[in-house]
């Protein structure tokens, strides 16, 4: 499956240079003709070589190849020329040294002397089987579909597919929507098994031509404020309040753990921040080959947490530690329906951190900022916050913060940034607690993703876990101790559960559409968590999980029960189809 992998790649992007340099006219002889010719066969050689290295590398870090993410980079750029000077200095040097090696060695070659220059008649041939040859090589196959991502999985492993392909591939084939079949299941039949696995006496499904827009219809609203806090890449396993690996490093936020609503089987419905930031805002996982929120999915009618917010009467803000363009969090904002919004641009430094911060601002000047705003804000409010100091590489914000040995690429360097986090939530918590908005303010605090770092091998490593659930637990807890009992809940659910469970909480009048429930409707009977990391969708209900590949299901864990396979196409088949054809939101 490897080798029809790159045989497609490199036919595909060097088939017409064959052509050029077989064709039987004297002008192919000529050696800057050749020369031309060799450099830019040199080049797309050594480039895809060059992308495949860094998707090597990025493989550590998600465990799945690069696709879309260079389309999605927009203002963070710079992000990727920080980690390859700074985190993969020496792969960056190697791999810019072996650009160039290429690239000369193709030169050379086509401009070497060409002993026998006579012109044959019989090129034309060997040209008709070079076409016949490309384009089998191309096509990966004789009749059917192309050769695509899906197709590389020789056997049901995940590990057989990601070992066949590399990610130059997975770029260039993989973004194009045609190539995933959305339409498993009949759509009738997909709407019908959803609406009966995951019904709610609170949130039900009446409109049947958009089958999973909800009107939710209450008489009086509580007017809570609401403030959520999304932690970058903050696994669920480094809050010792759910993992007890005695990490000591997020003790307030295990302090919240225990004295407000601890949801212990939490998922992230990607391996992205924009694909946590899309299940939030909209409560929708991103569909595989769609395009992304900002980038086009939004031309689907989604419906928007923002917006439900606004219409009930709230103030709307949202704000992150990096700059203001970072991850479109502006952009996303703004289709969300949030009304203010801030970056790094707009916060000042007044906290005593060493240093500048590798992304935007420390997180502690964000939530400094934060609460100043909030506290102007007309009630009731709904605030969204972003951070991003545990970002890798893992800048130190002072000594103060060190609980480890610190270094930018280490599990040490990591906890020590989580920690500093850590603490600067308490002081933000602490003196929310002398305004008076604070005992009727519900605090949400989750993360974009799980952390995917692969560390210094040295040292201990963030290894990606072999259970796929792992790779998405993620922590939320839910804190206003005047309005809520502590409890530990091990109900299901994921991040496009947020948006629900906020409407739920606040008694919002309004509609929105989504495959979703509140969190803490007693009136679900099942529950699931939908997941999503690149072209593999994942589904549990917390007796067994079940992952497919558009291809077939692959590497299943505990319970796999026919039901749970089909729900998972169900819900793929009915949210792709949906937004395709508009029927997704009114």
């Amino acid at each position: 499956m490897g080798l029809r992998v790159d045989i497609a790649e490199i036919f595909t992007f060097t088939f017409l240079l064959w052509i050029l340099l077989l064709i039987p006219f004297k002008f192919v002889l000529n050696r800057q003709y050749r020369a031309i010719l060799g450099i830019i066969w040199g080049l797309i050689i050594a480039s895809i070589i060059f992308f495949n290295i860094g998707d090597s590398l990025y493989f550590g870090f998600v465990n799945r190849h690069l696709s879309d993410e260079l389309n999605v980079i927009g203002n963070d750029v710079g992000i990727l020329f920080s980690m390859a000077y700074d985190f993969y200095l020496l792969e960056t040097i190697f791999s810019t040294v072996l650009f160039i090696t290429i690239s000369y060695v193709f030169y050379k070659i086509f401009t070497a002397k060409i002993e026998k220059q006579e012109l044959k008649h019989r090129e034309w041939f060997n040209i008709l089987l070079v076409i016949i040859i490309a384009f089998i090589g191309i096509r990966g196959k004789i009749d059917g579909i192309s050769f695509g991502v899906s197709d590389a999985f020789a056997v049901n492993k995940l590990a057989s597919g990601n070992l066949a392909l590399n990610g130059f591939f997975c770029y260039y084939r993989g973004g194009d929507k045609q190539s995933f079949n959305h339409s498993n299941i009949e759509l009738s039949k997909a709407i019908n098994t959803i609406h009966k696995k995951i019904f709610s006496k609170k949130m039900s499904f009446n409109n049947a031509q958009y089958p999973f827009m909800r009107t939710v219809t209450n008489k009086k609203a509580n007017n809570y404020n609401i403030v959520v806090i999304m932690i970058e890449s903050l696994s669920a396993k480094y809050l010792d309040s759910l993992s007890n690996n005695n990490y000591k490093v997020t003790p307030y936020l295990d302090y919240m753990a225990k004295n407000g609503l601890l949801f212990t089987k939490f998922y992230a419905n990607g391996q992205r921040s924009l694909d946590g930031i899309t299940s939030t805002f909209t409560s929708t996982v991103l569909p595989a080959g769609f395009e992304n929120f900002g980038e086009g999915l939004e031309l689907y009618n989604l419906s928007y947490l923002g917006d439900i917010a606004n219409k009930n009467g709230y103030t709307t803000l949202s704000i992150q530690s990096s700059n203001r363009g970072s991850f479109r969090v502006d952009k996303l904002s703004a289709l969300a329906g949030f009304k203010n919004y801030y970056g790094a641009e707009d916060i000042p430094r007044v906290g005593k951190e060493k240093g500048n911060a590798h992304f935007g601002t420390w997180d502690g000047n964000m939530l400094k900022f934060l609460l100043n705003k909030v506290d102007k804000l007309q009630e009731p409010f709904l605030s969204f916050a972003f951070t991003a100091s545990t970002h890798a590489p893992y800048y130190s914000p002072g000594k103060e913060w060190e609980k480890y040995p610190h270094s930018t690429k280490t599990e040490e360097g990591f906890l020590n940034t989580l920690n500093y986090v850590d603490r600067q939530i308490k002081e933000f918590m602490q003196n929310a607690e002398k305004k008076p908005w604070f005992d009727k303010t519900i605090f949400i605090f989750t993360a974009d993703h799980v952390n995917h770092a692969k560390l210094d091998a040295q040292k201990q490593v963030m290894r990606s876990e072999k259970t796929y659930l792992k790779a998405f637990h993620i922590p939320l807890i839910i804190y206003a101790p005047k309005i809520f009992k502590a409890s530990k809940l091990n109900t299901i659910g994921s991040q496009v559960d947020i948006t629900p469970t906020i409407i739920d909480i606040l008694n919002l009048n309004g509609s929105f559409s989504g495959i979703n429930n509140s969190l803490l409707d007693e009136t679900v009977l099942n529950r699931v968590a939908f997941t999503k990391q690149g072209t593999t969708i994942s589904l549990t209900d917390g007796k067994g999980a079940v992952h497919y590949n558009f291809n077939s299901f692959i590497d299943g864990e505990g319970n796999m029960s026919k039901e749970l396979k089909e729900l998972l196409l169900s819900i793929d088949t009915a949210q792709a189809q949906l937004l395709k054809t508009s029927k997704w939101m009114k």
